[in-house]
């Protein structure tokens, strides 16, 4: 076996998919709190061994991947980093930054690196039994180096995300990190949820859908365990982004309550042309 130890924390879809997509390159270790989890993950060959504690991975890891949620992401290092030895390289992968940096920072030993980073891809089913490399195949990275970070580290995660297939890596603040993703994923998929929520149900709804309602509901299928954490925490720039939308929203209903024909078509080719610009790579 080539390549480096690498362990996981976490295995969940992230780190499931994560161990598939790295396991023919590297040797894969884990840990989790659920015996099932390790058990699937062994009897599938989805890691090459697992450890009972997390001192244990710590002492057989090069690196390390911590999928874990966000609340519960600073508590675990915070918990474990004693057991870490001196020069443990970490890599987060949660769908927030600017909060969960702070609280890291507070506390973090000195000759740890934690390479802050989201792999945006992911699935509407949980647990390790759906992890699939496939779904970053060509799929968004982001990094949010810090002052902290060693280069080298920061080079290592790169290659690691080229990897497991990843298309374009972006280096971003963790304000724009969380600007963007609270617009391009967490105001989705509130959307998502409010079209559901919204029907009345004075149809058998299931009987007139299409490919559309299809499309824009499939991720109203959600962990709401996940996706209630990354929407608290990062609050102020995804209620800045809601309201953004409510205000764009407001516009078709004026334009309804006017009869405005025109109006209509000429918003619908706009936004036509600004979604037609990102089909096409611009900005």
């Amino acid at each position: 076996m080539i390549g480096m130890k690498i362990g996981i924390v976490g295995l969940g879809l992230m780190g499931g998919s994560i161990a598939s997509a790295l396991k023919s390159r590297h040797h894969i270790a884990a840990y989790d709190c659920s015996p099932e989890a390790v058990a699937f993950a062994l009897s599938k060959g989805i890691i090459h061994e697992a450890f009972s504690t997390p001192k244990a991975l710590f002492l057989h890891s090069e690196i390390l991947y911590l999928c874990l949620y966000p609340l519960a992401l600073a508590d675990f290092i915070q918990t474990h980093q004693d057991d870490m030895p001196a020069g443990t390289v970490l890599i987060e992968i949660s769908g927030v930054k600017s909060e969960i940096i702070h609280k890291i920072d507070a506390f973090i030993r000195p000759d740890i690196d934690i390479v802050y980073t989201h792999p945006i891809a992911g699935k509407e089913k949980q647990g390790i039994a759906y992890a699939d490399a496939e779904i970053f195949r060509g799929a968004n990275y982001i990094l949010v180096p810090t002052p902290k970070n060693q280069p080298d580290h920061l080079q290592s995660v790169r290659q690691l995300a080229a990897e497991m297939g990843f298309g374009v890596l972006s280096d971003l603040t963790a304000e724009e990190h969380d600007s963007i993703i609270a617009y391009t994923s967490q105001l989705t998929h509130i959307l998502s949820l409010a079209l559901v929520e919204s029907d009345d149900q004075l149809f058998d709804t299931k009987r007139f859908i299409g490919d559309s309602y299809r499309d824009l509901t499939r991720i109203a299928l959600i962990n709401e365990t996940l996706w209630s954490e990354l929407f608290l925490t990062n609050k102020k720039h995804l209620l800045e982004r809601v309201k953004n939308f409510r205000n764009s929203l407001n516009k078709y209903v004026k334009l309804l309550e006017h009869d405005d024909l025109p109006g209509l078509q000429k918003l619908m080719r706009e936004t036509r042309e600004k979604r037609s610009s990102l089909e096409a790579g611009e900005k």
